[in-house]
């Protein structure tokens, strides 16, 4: 349920005969009074009863379908009033355009709280409960007008005002539920509920148990309020947080209306105790107050968590699927008769400058080159079938069933349309190179093995200029790929054995500097290749193929090494107060890392409180328990422990709670946009706002202008670190002055 909605999808909602539909909302209200005055019948004072659900389902239709619902909804109040109430038509006519007035102030609050409060759950939080308590208390005014005996019982006039609010909080936003959604979901909804029914039953036995509870110890002890009661409490909130959402509202909703309607009974039979009525059902109020207030908040937190599992398989940038997105389709591919995958029709496009583009140009550049491919997908229509699996690699997978032998053609279509758009975008994609690939009878599920393919594919169209699109049948191209990969590998086995003639590592340094001590020295170090000729190898050239080929360990051991030796070296090291090393997944599970740490640490005699390991969030969630482990181990030793890219990759908040990270590495997809998007800003806010929770630091990547510095600084992120702070340099440079 959405109390605010946006004006485009109001205007959606509303539907094309909107004066039938009044007319069924006025038809609605009447036969809601009707049978509330049928149950109560019974009750000596017919003015007012517990609840009042006609104006609360009204109220619902109203906010969603908008003004023109009130018309017909008035004349039917007005001959209720007159009627069936038996006011006097001055009275009755008065009564409801009260009614019509407070519908509508309760359109113009909406509209208020929606430019005053931006956050969507803050006007469900707060709006509606305020919106309740407005509409209530103008509809209790008239009602008092109309009835001026009531001034002289207060328990009446507060019964009225409760029975209006009660079914406000209870079936205004089941209503509004069902009519922003649609029926359908809750359908599914409660099919699903009553497949897993246990939850359900043991809900729907708690709450008969309080019920019965609350009719048989009303009167027992000497207390001046129905304790029994309170166990209505522990009811919805525990439905709220126990069932789908509009199941729970649904239920909720049939849970107060019985409650109340077992007050009424219950006081009945001891004697008509208006003051003792007028206590239970403000309880009941309470409940259904606790109702929405839970409601919202665990909705809230269930779309948070939706969310960031969508993100660990969406790419943020493009919106396609990524590298996971991709591997959670193939996994679901159709399969033959035989139970063989059917094969597949692999299209890949590769932009391989585009990393030269993003150190030339910036991040928008090169962000705006492969938003500007993902459309180009999108308008060939194959939006559905292609996945971003990492910067500059796009792979389409289609059913070669329907595409037979066609694979090239559109392939060719797309190399056609990404030159046109090269040719007339301008500026944007006047530096791209692209490689296109196609596959006419793939037959894998291994992204690792997909993607090495595609790379090579789409590195032979480069070279070949008569043939821009690279075609083969199968994936055997892969065998030439799998050559450059073992002369990778080779050669940095070599430099880690020492033999650096044919290329070897070399270390950078970047600065991470706390902007409210900018004299305090710190850094990150990060790893590239150089080539005898003097190339610079970025690490996304050669790190894939070393995790593939198990030569991680080794790698991050000559890291560690090499980084403590220049540090000891270096006449600044009593003032850098910290260097962050990263650790791969494979380093953090082994078995000899923290022996290896120590050893390093007392050979040069560095300070374990300088050092402070990186691991990535997709470490954490691979195995949780070696790596809390490892995390412990390294946190006993005195140095510190820092959670990388967090934000992209986690489902859940919860794994802060199990380790004590020192720093939290804000992922840079939520900063190249956080002065711009407010979504982006408002993970920031809550990322800070748990980390200043749990005593832990925040640093920010991909830095790269003063305006995000300053927006970091009022959220309370004061660690900043890309390249409007500093570029990497040799660590050699950065350590010696």
């Amino acid at each position: 349920m959405t109390f605010l909605l946006p004006p485009d999808q109001i205007s959606s909602a509303a539907p094309r005969n909107q004066g039938l539909r009044a007319v069924g909302v006025a038809a609605l209200w009447l036969l809601c009074a009707g049978l509330t005055q049928w149950v109560f019948a019974f009750m000596p004072n017919q003015s007012v009863y517990p609840i009042w659900p006609a104006d609360a389902i009204a109220l619902g239709f109203v906010l969603i379908w908008g003004y023109r619902v009130i018309v017909p909804l008035l004349g039917v109040v007005f001959i209720w009033n007159w009627g069936v109430v038996g006011h006097s038509l001055p009275f009755s006519l008065l009564g409801s355009l009260a009614l019509g007035l407070g519908f509508s102030v309760a359109l113009g609050l909406r509209s208020g709280l929606q430019r005053v409060i931006s956050s969507d759950y803050g006007r469900r939080l707060i709006g509606f409960p305020l919106t309740v308590l407005m509409l209530s208390s103008v509809i209790t005014v008239v009602g008092v007008w109309k009835n001026p005996q009531w001034t002289a019982h207060y328990q009446t006039v507060g019964l009225f005002w409760l029975a209006e609010s009660i079914a406000l909080l209870a079936f205004t936003p089941l209503v509004m539920a069902c009519l922003h959604e649609g029926c359908r979901p809750l359908i599914d909804q409660l099919s699903k509920t009553a497949q897993h029914y246990i939850w359900l039953g043991v809900w729907l036995a708690l709450a008969l148990l309080s019920l019965v509870v609350i009719a048989g110890l009303r009167h027992w002890g000497a207390l001046d309020f129905n304790a029994p009661s309170l166990l209505g409490l522990v009811v919805v909130v525990l439905a709220a947080h126990s069932l789908p959402i509009l199941v729970a509202r649904m239920l909720i909703a049939g849970y107060l209306s019985i409650w109340s309607v077992l007050n009424v009974l219950v006081n009945a039979r001891a004697g008509w105790e208006s003051s003792q009525l007028l206590g239970d059902q403000a309880l009941v109020f309470v409940a259904a107050l606790l109702a929405v207030i839970a409601i919202e908040m665990v909705q809230a937190y269930r779309l948070s968590e939706q969310k960031l599992a969508q993100r660990l398989h969406t790419d943020p940038l493009t919106g396609l699927p990524n590298d996971l997105g991709l591997a959670q389709q193939l996994a679901q591919w159709p399969k033959e008769a035989n139970g063989d995958m059917q094969p597949m029709v692999v299209i890949g496009v590769h932009l391989p400058d585009l990393e030269e583009i993003d150190a030339l140009m910036g991040h928008e550049r090169s962000n705006r080159i492969e938003e500007q491919v993902s459309q180009i997908f999108e308008r060939q229509g194959m939006r559905s079938s292609v996945a971003r699996v990492r910067p500059g690699l796009f792979v389409a997978c289609l059913s070669s069933v329907i595409m037979g032998s066609r694979g090239a053609d559109l392939a060719e279509q797309l190399r056609a349309r990404i030159e046109w758009e090269r040719t007339t975008s301008g500026e944007a994609l006047r530096h791209l190179r692209v490689g296109l690939t196609v596959f006419h009878r793939a037959k894998t599920r291994d992204i690792g093995l997909l993607t090495s393919a595609v790379l090579a594919g789409c590195q032979l169209s480069l070279t070949n200029r008569d043939h821009p699109v690279h075609v083969e049948d199968d994936l055997a191209c892969l065998l030439d790929q799998r050559v450059a990969e073992l002369s990778w590998v080779q050669r940095m086995r070599a430099t880690l054995n020492g033999d650096g003639l044919n290329g070897h590592f070399i270390l950078y340094a970047q600065t991470i500097r706390d902007t409210r001590h900018p004299d305090v020295k710190s850094f990150e170090v990060l790893l590239r290749w150089q080539e005898p000729n003097g190339e610079i190898i970025p690490p996304a050239g050669f790190l894939p193929i070393a995790e593939r080929y198990g030569l991680m360990t080794l790698i991050d051991l000559w890291v560690l090494q090499t980084t403590l030796t220049q540090l000891a070296a270096s006449p600044w090291v009593s003032a850098i107060s910290k260097v962050s090393i990263n650790l791969s997944g494979a380093s953090l599970v082994s078995p000899t890392l923290t022996r290896d740490i120590a050893s390093a640490l007392k050979q040069s005699g560095c300070r374990p409180e300088q050092i402070c390991f990186e691991i990535t969030e997709t470490m954490v969630i691979a195995d949780t328990v070696a790596a809390r482990q490892a995390v412990l181990a390294i946190k006993a030793m005195g140095c510190k422990i820092s959670l990388d890219d967090f934000g992209t990759g986690l489902s859940t908040f919860s794994y802060l709670k199990r380790f004590p990270f020192d720093y939290l590495k804000i992922d840079g997809e939520f900063i190249r946009h956080i002065t711009d998007s407010r979504i982006d800003r408002a993970i920031v806010e809550s990322i800070q706002a748990i980390a200043f929770e749990m005593n832990t630091i925040t640093v920010a990547e991909f830095v790269e202008n003063i305006q995000q510095m300053e927006v970091l600084r009022q959220i309370g992120v004061y660690y900043h670190q890309g390249y409007g702070i500093a570029r990497p340099v040799p660590i050699n440079a950065f350590l010696i002055p």
